[in-house]
């Protein structure tokens, strides 16, 4: 009688599995996401709990379901074509409370708990007992994990016996959201685009003294899940479309050059067009062809520096937008052992909002759901934020030179105290997404700004009067991504203060001619440099950026005067490797 039963229980359950899953399939893929990943959140919440120990009060769901598409090429060939389908995961689980929780805490010791065969990969299918099965597993060991920072934490706050000044809240709440921002698949057409990277790499076999070259593009488009114990159901795209060619040769004197041109676009079809692309990777090639003859820069340089164009957008983000020390708070956390003899960033400016930190003609805003600036779709643009916080239309950075804020997310610091809507999603390599403090589309304005055909009448003529012959002009700063890594080894000794100048200029104060030269780099270029602005472009323009943040890369737009003029620069010689140059040409190039 009791298998009897047993059996008619099983069939049962059976006959009701089936029917659930048959009403989510009717219910679309996106019910089915959020209902597996809200089912076990919830379960999470109300059963997770070890001996002795208190339950999770926070727990955050994140899958990204991503497609992405590789192409490389090098002298009209392939190198490489991979498209790939995956769906990671990713899970933020808290125990304490807002006030004091694991997080913010550097630890002493690695966790006993947490190993990596906790954790199972989430199907490429909609498959509701499987998803809810990955985050099942995920959440055990970090659960777990959580658990022992936070005892290592309590005792580390009762040996320091921090006051109560010190103390900030660990974490912010929020009000839920409930945002589902639609977006289509978009068509990456591999065929199209292999033939666009041969088209574009063969432009390179005629010249001779091009040592290397690539072009490479990268395609990510993906639809992200957010659910959290506090309510938050959130969907939203992250894509971008990107295409570099970089070059590599060396001057005469053995010294490396490399150079580049990225384009940065929400889609495949945003991107130039082919024949435009090809004049420009012409463009490219003639202009390093032209930089391994030029004049080698004298020894030392301090003054006028008027930085046009893509080297304004570089300059910006680099200064001003760094991790370390630009527009972006940081937390202090807790360490297991007190002062452990780090250095405080002196650059960093946190705690001086109030103060002048620019020339009072520059002010800079955060305006994340701007589309579009003119014809150009902005890559930076975001309605919800990695964290399903939902941010305003714009948030003032820096009014007149004054700094009134920093972008934030759900950490508070000692400044900013609430959440402005800027945990990003960077990317990682393999198509994979990490949350990060970060831009996403930024204005930079200048105040009774100029032309910039007066801005130069101007500056030249002021920099006679006092005596110069020359000033220099910066219309591009290099800047690492994929394919350029490896020629660009041994080519700096030392992490410079900002990005070498791909493109610098002297100019004669007098006739205006401009001379290109190379070998210099910034000797120092501290924030306050922005104080010296002593002149600025009334117009502006837009770009489209992928730029390295850590080991992550991040599309951000910014909006910027065309030109800034900065009063007191220094640069000096470049101390570079100078390895000894090819004996025997390329055997491709060599047979041509």
């Amino acid at each position: 009688m009791m298998k009897s039963q047993s059996k008619t229980t099983l069939l049962l359950f059976g006959v009701f599995s089936a029917l659930v899953c048959r009403g989510l399939a009717q219910g679309g893929a996106e019910e089915v996401i959020f209902k597996a990943m809200e089912d076990e959140l919830r379960r999470s919440v109300s059963q997770l709990a070890l001996e002795h120990y208190q339950p999770p009060f926070f727990v955050a769901y994140q899958l990204a379901d991503v497609r992405t598409l590789t192409v490389k090429a090098t002298l009209g060939e392939l190198c490489q074509s991979q498209e790939h389908h995956l769906r990671p995961d990713w899970m933020r689980l808290m125990v304490g409370d807002y006030a004091l929780n694991d997080e913010n805490f550097v630890g002493g010791r690695p966790s006993f708990f947490l190993g990596a065969s906790d954790f199972l990969p989430l199907p490429l299918e909609n498959d509701y007992a499987a998803i809810r099965r990955a985050f099942w597993a995920q959440t055990d060991g970090i659960y777990k994990s959580a658990l022992e920072t936070y005892d290592q934490k309590l005792t580390a706050l009762k040996q320091q016996n921090k006051s109560d000044s010190e103390r900030i809240d660990d974490y912010t709440k929020v009000a839920p959201t409930h945002l589902i921002v639609k977006s289509d698949p978009i068509n990456f057409d591999q065929p199209r685009w292999e033939q666009a990277a041969k088209e574009l790499s063969a432009v390179f076999r005629s010249y001779n003294q091009v040592l290397s070259s690539v072009v490479f593009l990268s395609f990510v488009d993906a639809s992200v899940y957010l659910t959290s114990s506090e309510g938050t159901r959130v969907r939203f795209p992250v894509s971008v479309a990107c295409l570099w060619i970089n070059v590599f040769t060396q001057a005469e004197d053995g010294e490396p050059l490399a150079d580049h041109l990225a384009y940065c676009a929400r889609t495949p079809d945003q991107l130039p067009p082919l024949a435009r692309l090809r004049a420009e990777a012409k463009g490219l090639a003639d202009s390093i062809l032209a930089l391994r003859t030029a004049p080698v820069f004298a020894d030392a340089y301090t003054g006028p520096v008027l930085f046009e164009g893509d080297a304004v957008a570089i300059l910006v983000f680099q200064k001003l937008f760094d991790q370390q020390q630009g527009l972006i708070s940081f937390r202090e956390p807790i360490y297991a052992v007190d002062n452990p003899g780090q250095a405080r960033n002196a650059d960093r400016l946190e705690g001086k909002v109030g103060q002048r930190i620019c020339s009072n003609r520059l002010t800079i805003k955060a305006v994340p759901k701007r589309q579009s600036f003119g014809d150009l779709p902005l890559v930076g643009t975001f309605e919800v934020d990695a964290e399903g916080v939902v941010p305003k239309d714009e948030l003032v950075l820096v009014e007149h030179g004054i700094l009134r804020t920093l972008l934030n997310d759900r950490v508070p610091t000692q400044t900013v105290k609430e959440s402005n809507g800027h945990s990003r999603l960077a990317l990682m390599g393999g198509g994979y997404l990490t949350p990060m403090k970060a831009p996403g589309v930024i204005e930079v304005s200048y105040a009774d700004g100029s032309s910039l055909p007066e801005l130069r009448k101007e500056l030249l003529s002021e920099a006679a009067a006092n005596g110069l012959n020359s000033i220099y002009l910066v219309r591009r700063l290099n800047r690492m991504n994929p394919g350029m890594n490896r020629d660009m080894r041994g080519a700096s000794i030392r992490t410079p203060v900002l990005s070498r100048p791909a493109a610098l200029y002297r100019v004669d104060t007098k006739t205006g001619a401009e001379q290109l030269v190379r070998s210099a780099v910034f000797s120092e270029f501290p924030v306050t440099n922005f104080k010296r602005v002593t002149k600025g472009c009334k117009d502006q323009q837009a770009f489209n950026l992928v730029l390295p943040v850590g080991s992550a890369e991040l599309p951000v737009s910014f909006i910027l005067p065309q030109a800034l003029v900065f009063d007191d620069v220094s640069l000096e010689k470049a101390r570079t490797t100078r390895p000894k140059l090819r004996l025997v040409p390329n055997p491709i190039l060599a047979r041509q």
